[in-house]
């Protein structure tokens, strides 16, 4: 099975930079979820051995953001490297060989996918629950626009009762204020729908 060129998502899980070396090694899995019946056939070890790296320490501090993320790796014609993560170029680099391993899982190295997995899983978490903070937080902030407008249109509406054309002027920022508030029930209902 292929890691470099693939059509598989892998996870960065670990960098190996052994002493004296101008190699690195990626320790890397392609299950980035629970499945729903486990096939043990279907979990592989993979291993990517690069030897000969032109700028070996550029591309470890690059790929060390990338741990526990997204990797995807593509030979390009000119016999480089270029490293992805999720759509974000991580950087093409210059590469004598490499040796991709794929070897079956032993018992601890279920233990560490299985850990790797809870890593995921909560990293994934944590960002939704970002993502929820601030869609509460952008509902709160049209909800506050829109009453500052309403109030503002009431206190002038009051002031220029007797100015039919200001109080057409008026008329025009309250419907804004009302466009807000259908903006915001929509977005509500669209999220209630997403779940």
């Amino acid at each position: 099975m292929k890691i470099v060129s693939a059509n598989l998502n892998f996870i960065l899980l670990d960098i190996v930079d052994e002493k004296n070396s101008s190699g690195l090694k990626l320790k890397l899995t392609h299950t980035n979820h629970f499945p729903r019946k486990l096939e043990p056939n279907q979990f592989k070890n993979y291993e990517l051995q690069l030897n000969g790296i032109e700028k070996k320490e550029k591309l470890k501090t690059e790929l060390e953001k990338f741990i526990d993320d997204y990797l995807d790796i593509e030979q390009t014609e000119t016999k480089t490297l270029d490293f992805w993560s999720d759509g974000h170029q991580i950087g093409e680099f210059k590469i004598d060989s490499f040796l991709e391993i794929v070897t079956e899982l032993e018992k601890e190295d279920w233990i560490e996918n299985y850990q790797n997995l809870l890593n995921f899983y909560y990293q994934q978490s944590d960002l939704t629950n970002k993502e929820s903070r601030l869609q509460t937080k952008f509902l709160d902030r049209l909800k506050k626009l829109k009453e500052e407008e309403l109030k503002k249109y009431e206190r002038k509406s009051e002031f220029f009762k007797d100015n039919k054309d200001k109080i057409n002027e008026l008329n025009e920022r309250r419907n804004l204020a009302n466009r807000i508030e259908q903006l915001r029930q929509q977005f509500i209902s669209e999220l209630k729908n997403i779940g």
